[in-house]
């Protein structure tokens, strides 16, 4: 590009040249004149020139918390940490019905460290409460690391308002599952696909109100000493008595414990005559109590178990319906 001299460094020129000159730097230098039409800057430029970017756009609103109507609250499961094992659905179970399943569904959500596929569901407790459970489409891998994540407070359930968010990881453990067959009348145990233990049981005596209920089950408590009597759970025979090392596996009462009144009757191995529960040895259910963990599958048969299932939600039933019927019960998918 020519070097452009100042006038002060050209030679003297007539005053017609040295307009020209000067008319030349000005277009050069691409200076105007006032006047004239002239492209009017753009709105980017308008931003650059007020010191904000060009692509600038509203940000989303933070959503308002929803603070109408009582104040509903639930249970989750598992807790924050757990191992748990591989029947475990993650579960809210909340104290007042809930009318819009389907936003508080779509609030939450749940991721695993390997990409497992499951789906939320709906049921109803035995006592009429709404529980929303995550359930697997087959059982979990063992080792699989679990997030639930989800704000409620900004959901509108409908009735109400909740006043927690939730952030708890939990990890599936070993697979161990417990398979109690009332007609052999043994309870077998194994784990990670090796049988472990087999051990002589009695389960539900095979008449109304006293009989087990076959399915699949999850263990859902343990406790060392648990008081049962006839009239939690109703039935033709009267008993009221402290009982070792229990899991509970449904709402309705039932339980893997011991039964010792069993064992000296001669009954453990050879016949049904509890009230729907599965009873071993002292030291057989101490041992099961002390191996097994929450969330282990717990399968009752035998075509002496005929007690009625009570639904999926009858303690964590969720795994007696086909992965088809359990994403039917989703609110949101549905």
């Amino acid at each position: 590009m020519p070097t452009l001299l100042s006038l002060a460094d050209r030679p003297a020129r007539s005053c017609a040249s040295a307009v020209v000159v000067a008319a030349s730097l000005l277009l050069l230098s691409g200076c105007s004149d006032s006047g004239g039409d002239h492209p009017k800057p753009s709105s980017a430029d308008e931003a650059k020139a007020q010191g904000a970017p060009a692509d600038a756009s509203p940000q989303p609103s933070t959503p308002a918390k929803v603070t109408t109507g009582p104040e509903l609250d639930f249970d989750l499961t598992p807790g924050n940490g757990k191992t748990v094992g591989v029947g475990q659905p993650v579960s809210l179970q909340f104290h007042k019905p809930v009318k819009n399943k389907a936003a508080v569904e779509n609030a939450l959500t749940v991721t695993t460290d390997n990409g497992t596929e499951g789906s939320w569901g709906w049921v109803k407790t035995p006592t009429g409460y709404d529980r929303l459970d995550w359930r697997p489409k087959d059982y979990w891998t063992p080792n699989t690391k679990v997030r639930v994540q989800g704000d409620l407070t900004v959901v509108d359930p409908g009735n109400g308002h909740f006043t927690r968010t939730l952030d708890r990881a939990f990890t599936i453990g070993r697979d161990q599952r417990m398979v109690a067959d009332l007609d052999k009348h043994t309870l077998t145990v194994t784990r990670d696909g090796q049988a472990v233990k087999t051990i002589p049981m009695s389960g539900g005596e095979p008449v109304k109100d006293r009989a087990s209920r076959p399915g699949i089950f999850v263990l859902k408590t343990k406790e060392e000493q648990v008081r049962m009597t006839s009239a939690s759970v109703g039935g033709p025979k009267e008993y009221d008595t402290l009982v070792q090392w229990a899991m509970r596996f449904t709402d309705t009462g039932g339980y893997l414990h011991a039964a010792p009144w069993a064992d000296d009757k001669g009954d453990l191995g050879k016949k049904n005559t509890s009230a729907g529960c599965i009873g071993m040895s002292d030291t057989n259910s101490k041992w099961l109590f002390e191996n097994s963990q929450l969330g282990d599958l717990v399968t009752i048969q035998g075509q002496e178990a005929t007690g009625p299932l009570g639904g999926p939600g009858n303690g964590y039933a969720d795994w007696n319906l086909t992965w088809d019927q359990w994403q039917a019960l989703s609110a949101a998918h549905s």
